[in-house]
Parts: C-alpha cells; sequence; structure tokens
C-alpha cells in the first residue's frame, strides 16, 4: 500500500492585509508500507511551486472642461489671446482593492498635429501626482507650419495617434489600497490652423492606457484598460447660393413674365385697354367741339 501526503504553504502571508503573496509552496510526499531502500527514500518527496496572480479593482475615470466647440465664420483670435480657447482634460486613476498594486504604467497620447505639419493645439502643461512618481514625456520633432496650409482632413475625420504626430506621456503609478491619483493636461487649440484646415466635423482623441509588466502579480479586470477622450471640432460655414442658382432664378422670372404678357395678350387684356382709350378720346374731342 501507498499513501501521500500533501501540504500548501504560501511564499508570504496569503491573507496579509499588507501584502498578497506572490508564490504558493506545494509540499508532496509519499511512503510504502513494503520495504524500501535507503537510497531511494529521498525520491518520495517534492516541492511545487506556484506563481500567484490576484485581480486588481482599479476605477478608471476621465473628464473634460468642454468636448465639443464651432469655429464661426471669421472668427477672431482676439477673444483667445491669438491663440486658441483653452481646454482641460483630466484622467483618474483609483486603487478600491484590498491591497497595494505597484508598476502600473499609464500611457497618455495627445494628438498636437497632422501628418501635414499643421498644428492643431497647443499643450501648454501636465500635472500629475508629486509623490516620486517618474514620467517621461516625449513627441514628435517636427518643425510646424509657421503659415498653415490648406490640408483636406476629409479622409481622417477622426485624428489619433496612429494618424496624426502626437505628444506621449508614460507614468509609473503605484498605488496603496483607497489611494488616487490624477493626471491633469491643459492647453489651447490653434485656431490659426484650424481656419484654414479643410474639414466639416473633426474628433481630436486623446488616450490613456494602463500597462503592466509580464511578471507583475496582479491582472487587470479589463482586457484593455484604456479611456478615450473625444473632443469635436466644427465649422459653421457661411450661407453661400451657388452662381447656378442665381442664372437659374433670372432666367425663370423672366420666362414666368413672358408667359404672363402672352397670356392677357391672348385673353385680349392690351386690345380692351386700347379700345376704351380711344373711346375716351373719342369722346373727349366731342366735349370740346
Amino acid at each position: 500500500m501507498t499513501a501521500m501526503a500533501v501540504a500548501f504553504a504560501p511564499a508570504r502571508g496569503l491573507f496579509s492585509s499588507l501584502q498578497p503573496a506572490t508564490s504558493l509552496f506545494e509540499s508532496r510526499y509519499a511512503k510504502s508500507d513494503s520495504e524500501e531502500q535507503e537510497t531511494t527514500k529521498e525520491d518520495n518527496s517534492a516541492l511545487l511551486k506556484f506563481q500567484l496572480k490576484y485581480e486588481t479593482d482599479l476605477l478608471f475615470t476621465r473628464s473634460s472642461s468642454q468636448n465639443y466647440y464651432e469655429i464661426e465664420p471669421n472668427n477672431s483670435l482676439q477673444t483667445y489671446d491669438r491663440i486658441g480657447p483653452p481646454f482641460n482634460c483630466t484622467f483618474k486613476l483609483q486603487n478600491l482593492g484590498l491591497f497595494p498594486v505597484d508598476g502600473i504604467v499609464i500611457k497618455i497620447t495627445v494628438p498636437v498635429a497632422t501628418r501635414g505639419g499643421n498644428r492643431l493645439l497647443h499643450l501648454t502643461g501636465f500635472h500629475g501626482p508629486e509623490n516620486g512618481m517618474m514620467c517621461n514625456i516625449g513627441g514628435n520633432n517636427t518643425d510646424y507650419r509657421m503659415t498653415p496650409s490648406d490640408e483636406d482632413l476629409g479622409r481622417h475625420p477622426q485624428l489619433n495617434y496612429s494618424n496624426s504626430d502626437v505628444i506621449s506621456i508614460d507614468c509609473s503609478v503605484n498605488l496603496a489600497a483607497n489611494q488616487e491619483v490624477s493626471f491633469l493636461l491643459y492647453g489651447n487649440l490653434w485656431m490659426r490652423t484650424l481656419g484654414v484646415l479643410k474639414f466639416k466635423t473633426l474628433r481630436c482623441i486623446f488616450n490613456a492606457a494602463l500597462q503592466r509588466g509580464f511578471r507583475s502579480a496582479f491582472v487587470f479586470r479589463e482586457e484593455d484598460p484604456s479611456r478615450q477622450i473625444a473632443f469635436e471640432i466644427s465649422k459653421v460655414e457661411e450661407p453661400h447660393i451657388p452662381i447656378w442658382i442665381i442664372i437659374g432664378s433670372t432666367l425663370g422670372g423672366f420666362l414666368l413674365l413672358a408667359l404672363l404678357v402672352l397670356a392677357l395678350w391672348k385673353l385680349g387684356f392690351f386690345q380692351s385697354a386700347t379700345r376704351k382709350r380711344d373711346a375716351s378720346q373719342d369722346q373727349t374731342a366731342k366735349d370740346l367741339d
């Protein structure tokens, strides 16, 4: 007869409220009632190790000061100090779980210019947590046009990190239980360019995505933990009547007038008026005689 004993042991305190265990050991031992050589008894035990992962409970939200802006004809830049209307947006991350979450990377991308070198907006500032968190800010080194071109964006009504020049912000985040952090971006729309570019409606997508290390002890609850802020810009077109409509309306008016005159002539309107005028002249001559 052979018997087996199994024992489990966590590498660290599995039920600790401060830090969860990252590994679990399983000890297996087998023994037999039959006689066994001393040299083989060491083969009867084994120690197995399992890596543990735990699911995070993160609240990932976003907000924006405004999500829509209209560009009106002959729009003046004097109100906005010759740049454009201001905006700000915030991405917030909160740990609702019982355990700390370390080693999160939040990656924020902001489209600032078209691939044709026309600036869309001016990012004037970024504020993140000030508890020793490290952030790297990078972007395209393109020299954007001083004088904007009339680039046609009709094929790209939505601009994001895949089809525009972006500023990228990467921050490493460590969250204690019930801790929250916020990332604030603010700037101005670049009206001098937006007024020249060809589009009816344009959406600029600010994207923030969470990433974790391959060997992290946690997993995200969402398959794609990302949030987007869509800033929509539309142009109000000036009322414009095509020249062919004006010419057609004029010719139609003349034609209608000619038809009306012809109809009156057919009905004898002008002849009756002539007879009345002649009769009036004859009566006046008789009176003078």
